[in-house]
């Protein structure tokens, strides 16, 4: 059947190209219609060769548009209306924003402060095509249609391969890296445009994320961020002493609340000795009194199993501590 109209399907979000008829469904008609709607190519293909790019608007397929044609007409006796095999390849120009992209396998990172680290990445991209002939040729080959999702793994690895280059010629910390993503993404971005352009792509955008450690430097930094909050450990330990005050009295009735208060201005006296002692090793001074002595050993153990679980001793501190306040018995 020979075709006397053509024109572009392309209406899905990520549709790249279409190639119209699919091959050996049908003849283009001489003198057959084009239509390309604007923001698109028309590439018209003859013998698996591109001969001419059509902008949009309306195109008469013949000699007059189509001037290499003139040899196969003249070899071949095509006259008036003369079906001949022939391709047309649609390409979008539209932009194809948000593109995700992400390091498959981490990047080893050597942080100044903390030594060799392994780092994860993700975010987005926006691309476009920029030469419709170098995409076809390329990418595309002889598929009769083409979805951003089947560049989308091309692009990414070299965007993982351009952010490994870039981040092995920084020297700032991964405490400080939030801060210069726009600055990373800045440098990927023109590293990569080179590869971007070979296959007729145009990276419009590229946005990061997040750069990530792995869950135990994350844990690390918590913890240093935590440290740097509690950094005067007196006015922490009063702080902890106020608060068990305050929520002994709130804890009792209106008939206990004379026991709730005492119990609490207790706590109050014996957490800063005993928490400065597990800290400092230090021993407090011997009570006369057997019952003071034991009850002060078991407010040591208390506050160690306190430190511990707030994670402001490790695990072989807090046992060592605990052996050593245990041996004192």
């Amino acid at each position: 059947m020979a075709i006397e109209v053509i024109e572009s399907g392309l209406t899905s979000s990520d549709e790249m190209i279409e190639r119209f008829p699919e091959y050996g469904t049908g003849e283009i008609k001489w003198g057959a219609q084009l239509t390309v709607n604007d923001g698109e190519w028309g590439i018209f293909f003859r013998d698996g060769k591109a001969l001419e790019v059509f902008d949009s608007g309306r195109h008469v397929l013949t000699t007059q548009n189509i001037p290499v044609l003139t040899k196969f007409v003249t070899q071949f006796g095509y006259g008036p209306d003369s079906p001949f095999r022939s391709n047309v390849v649609f390409v979008s120009k539209k932009l194809f924003p948000s593109l995700k992209w992400g390091t498959a396998d981490p990047i080893v990172f050597r942080d100044p402060e903390i030594n060799f680290v392994r780092l994860r990445a993700f975010g987005s991209q926006s691309i476009r095509v920029k030469e419709p002939l170098l995409f076809i040729n390329n990418l595309v080959g002889r598929q009769g249609a083409f979805s951003s999702s089947k560049v989308e793994n091309y692009l990414r690895s070299i965007i993982a391969s351009k952010l490994a280059e870039v981040l092995a010629k920084l020297s700032i910390s991964i405490f400080d890296m939030p801060a210069k993503y726009s600055l990373i993404a800045t440098k990927v971005k023109a590293s990569a445009l080179k590869e971007f352009e070979n296959v007729g792509l145009e990276l419009i955008d590229l946005l990061i994320n997040a750069i990530n450690p792995p869950k135990s430097v994350q844990e690390i930094m918590d913890k240093r961020s935590s440290m740097s909050i509690i950094s005067d450990m007196d006015q922490y330990m009063k702080f902890q002493t106020a608060t068990a005050i305050e929520d002994a009295a709130n804890n009792q009735g209106a008939a206990g609340a004379g026991m709730g208060l005492g119990a609490g201005l207790g706590l109050g006296m014996i957490l800063p000795q005993s928490m400065a002692s597990s800290i400092t090793g230090e021993q407090p001074k011997s009570n006369k009194n057997n019952d003071n002595k034991n009850d002060s050993l078991e407010s040591k153990l208390k506050s160690l199993k306190s430190l511990y679980e707030q994670d402001l001793l490790t695990e072989e501190e807090y046992k060592a501590k605990r052996e050593k306040v245990l041996g004192d018995i």
